[in-house]
C-alpha cells in the first residue's frame, strides 16, 4: 500500500473497532500534516493476529528538517485521538537512530505505541509491517526480520545460563524474590531458543512469537519452570529450566548448536544439582512485612 488508503484498516474485524478509529485518526493526521511522509503499522495487528486488546505498534516518518518541531504537535494529536487516560514520550535506549517514542493509553483499553522517525529512516526495511501512508514511495517492507545469527543465539543462551547461575546464588542466600526474577529472565531466553529450534519467525520476541506462530509446539514441561517464593519449588523450577535449555541447545541447527556455551551449561547444571538438599532443608521463604 503506497499511498493513503483506508481499505486495509476497514478490513480489521469488528471487535477491533477501537483500533480502527485510532488508525483512521492517525491516517487523517498524515494527510493533514505535510511534514509527515509515511506511516506504517507492525507486530500482531499487521500480521492479522491482533484482537480487541492489541496495542497499535506504529511508526511515522517526518521530514528530516521538521523532525524536532513536528514531535510536539504529533504528541498532541495522539493525545486527542480518543478518550485519553495518559501518555508519555521518551527515547528507547536500544534504538540509536534519531527517534521519539510516544505511548498513549485510552479509556477503552486501546493503546498507541508510536515511534516518530526522520523520514529518511524509511529507507531501512520494516519487517512484518504494512505501509498505510507513503505518497513518496519511501518505505520498504519485508515479511519478517532477518533470522538470528549463530552469535546472537549464543548470546541468548549465555544470558539464560548466566541468569540460572544467579538463581543458584540467590537461592544460597535465601533471597527468594531475587531468585524468582532471575528464573523468569532465564525463561525469556529459553523461549527465544525454542523459537529458533522450531524455525519460528522473529525469534527475538520469544514467547510472543512462539504463541503467534507455533502455539501447538509449547510442551507441557515448560510449566514446571514456573515457581512461587518457596525455595524448594524455586530450586526444582530452575533445575527443570536448565534441563530444557540444555535440550534445546541440542535441537538447534548444526551451526547454532556448535556455538552453544557448553562449558557454562555444564557448570550451571552441576551447580544447581547441589542445591536440592539445602533448599528442601530451608523450606519456604520468610514473609516480609509491609513497610
Amino acid at each position: 500500500m503506497r499511498v493513503s488508503d483506508t481499505t486495509w484498516i476497514d478490513r480489521l474485524p469488528e471487535e477491533m473497532s477501537g483500533q480502527r478509529m485510532l488508525l483512521r485518526g492517525l491516517l487523517s493526521l498524515c494527510e493533514a500534516d505535510e511534514s509527515i511522509r509515511w506511516f506504517v503499522i507492525g507486530c500482531s495487528v499487521a500480521r492479522g493476529a491482533g484482537d480487541y486488546l492489541s496495542d497499535l505498534d506504529v511508526a511515522l516518518g517526518v521530514r528530516d528538517d521538521d523532525f524536532a518541531s513536528a514531535v510536539p504537535r504529533i504528541r498532541m494529536a495522539v493525545d486527542g485521538l480518543g478518550d485519553l487516560v495518559d501518555s508519555y514520550q521518551h527515547q528507547i535506549p536500544s534504538v540509536t537512530a534519531a527517534h521519539v517514542r510516544i505511548f498513549a493509553q485510552y479509556v477503552d483499553r486501546s493503546q498507541v505505541d508510536l515511534v516518530v522517525f526522520p523520514a529518511s529512516a524509511g529507507s531501512q526495511p520494516f519487517a512484518g509491517a504494512v505501509a498505510l501512508y507513503d505518497p513518496d514511495g519511501l518505505v520498504r517492507t519485508r515479511a519478517h526480520r532477518e533470522p538470528p545469527t549463530a552469535a546472537q543465539v549464543r548470546e541468548w543462551a549465555f544470558h539464560g545460563w548466566c541468569a540460572l547461575a544467579d538463581v543458584g546464588k540467590y537461592l544460597r542466600r535465601g533471597s527468594a524474590w531475587e531468585a524468582l526474577i532471575q528464573l523468569n529472565n532465564a525463561r525469556d531466553q529459553l523461549w527465544r531458543l525454542k523459537a529458533v529450534a522450531d524455525s519460528v519467525p522473529d525469534a527475538q520476541f520469544g514467547v510472543t512469537s512462539v504463541l503467534d506462530f507455533a502455539p501447538e509446539r509449547v510442551a507441557p514441561d515448560v510449566a514446571a519452570t514456573v515457581a512461587d517464593l518457596d525455595l524448594a519449588r524455586l530450586t526444582a523450577a530452575a533445575q527443570q529450566l536448565a534441563s530444557l535449555l540444555s535440550q534445546l541447545g541440542q535441537q538447534l541447527p548444526p551451526a547454532f548448536r556448535a556455538a552453544m556455551p557448553e562449558a557454562m551449561a555444564r557448570y550451571v547444571i552441576n551447580d544447581l544439582s547441589q542445591l536440592t538438599s539445602a533448599a528442601q532443608a530451608t523450606g519456604p521463604a520468610p514473609e516480609v512485612s509491609a513497610c
